[in-house]
């Protein structure tokens, strides 16, 4: 497992919305503090800056923190939820849950594609298409940060489901005949056999009205 970051989580009181108004001014994002095996939330703050710069290019939802706590202990955490700002975009609130190393928990996982400048079907252009994320459950220690998936063998109009993904120490929580990645014809394509489609339902449509006038 990878090097944790160390957040800082400084204690708050239970706050008004004029007061955390002002927190956010001041630079700092409201948090809580919870999971198992503990017994009360705990509320807080963590510095804004410190918490974007560890969330750019990163997917927080499988993002392990050691976060250091008001009374000085420190656990190790995922960032359960994240609200933003619906104008700025800036975060405006944390929900940090505790991790217990061997307990298992459900996480969802990005999809991580490769290979595409092999694969046979979008050399002839076609177009990836793929679920963003999986849920997945496994252990802390053991959580991968995204689900590679490699598409350098598939042709136009090939599939991948969840069952064709090697999986290692966590379970994909999705029915197993689901399919994770396909590739497209090229849109010309598509276009042409609607084309056709649209002509022959003409045709048959003009022979129906044919025989209805004899």
């Amino acid at each position: 497992m990878s090097e944790l970051v160390t957040i800082v989580m400084e204690r708050r009181e239970k706050s008004s919305p004029k007061e955390l108004r002002a927190l956010r001014i001041a630079g700092f994002v409201p948090c809580v503090y919870y999971g198992p095996e503990v017994k009360e939330t705990i509320m807080g703050k963590v510095d804004l800056m410190q918490i974007t710069k560890l969330l750019r290019g990163a997917h927080w939802k499988t993002m392990r923190i050691n976060l250091k706590l008001p009374d000085g202990s420190e656990e190790m955490c995922l960032i359960r939820e994240l609200q933003r700002n619906v104008v700025t975009g800036k975060i405006s609130h944390i929900d940090f849950m505790r991790l217990i190393r061997g307990r298992k928990i459900t996480v969802s996982v990005p999809v991580a594609i490769i290979g595409q400048e092999n694969s046979p079907g979008i050399k002839e252009g076609g177009i990836v298409d793929h679920v963003k994320d999986l849920e997945i459950e496994t252990t802390p220690v053991n959580m991968p940060e995204s689900i590679v998936i490699d598409v350098s063998g598939l042709g136009i109009n090939d599939l991948i489901h969840i069952k064709d993904i090697p999986v290692k120490d966590y379970e994909i929580m999705s029915d197993p005949g689901e399919v994770v990645v396909s590739i497209l014809p090229p849109r010309g394509e598509d276009e042409e056999i609607m084309s056709d489609e649209q002509k022959d339902v003409e045709v048959v449509a003009k022979g129906k009205a044919a025989k209805g006038e004899e």
